[in-house]
């Protein structure tokens, strides 16, 4: 059995007997293929610097061709043509019909907390100050005719301390 030392030990001494032309044109074999090599890579590169200067010409021009449109849309917003727009229309009358129906499920939403937590809300609110108001108005009209005297002014209300006293 070798070992690794005696292995290595015969190829150092098979080197220094090899012929110096076979170093030598493995050595150009070598050089040749890296010289084949460069010269792909190169050529490669320059077709991919070729294709990355259209990409950014073609980036540039469709960049400036939206900075016009954005301009004409910007003159037209400032002028109020943009408004005009039947699509413009359209997208409105959906932005509102989508806010009315969010109102609607926050109302809806709200009611639905209100009653969890059992507070009274506007719409029971608002009921309740109708009906004491109306409540308010048959207790005023019950009143006036005590407030009232014979003569139609108002009588004072009787009461211990209101009394004349000898």
């Amino acid at each position: 059995m070798t070992t690794k030392n005696e292995t290595t030990e015969a190829k150092h001494a098979e080197t220094p007997a090899a012929e110096p032309a076979k170093v030598a044109a493995l050595a150009q074999n070598v050089e040749n293929f890296l010289k084949a090599q460069l010269a792909v890579a190169q050529k490669r590169i320059e077709e991919l610097e070729g294709e990355a200067q259209k990409v950014v010409k073609t980036l540039e021009s469709r960049g400036q061709e939206a900075a016009k449109e954005a301009q004409a849309l910007w003159g037209k917003l400032q002028a109020g043509e943009l408004l005009a727009d039947p699509r413009v229309k359209e997208l409105g009358k959906k932005v509102d019909a989508a806010s009315t129906e969010l109102r609607k499920r926050l109302d809806g939403l709200q009611t639905k907390v209100v009653e969890a937590v059992g507070v009274a809300s506007q719409a029971q609110l608002k009921d309740l100050n109708k009906e004491l108001a109306k409540l308010s108005r048959k207790v005023d009209a019950l009143l006036k005719p005590v407030r009232r005297g014979t003569n139609g002014a108002a009588r004072p209300a009787s009461s211990p301390s209101s009394s004349p006293r000898a």
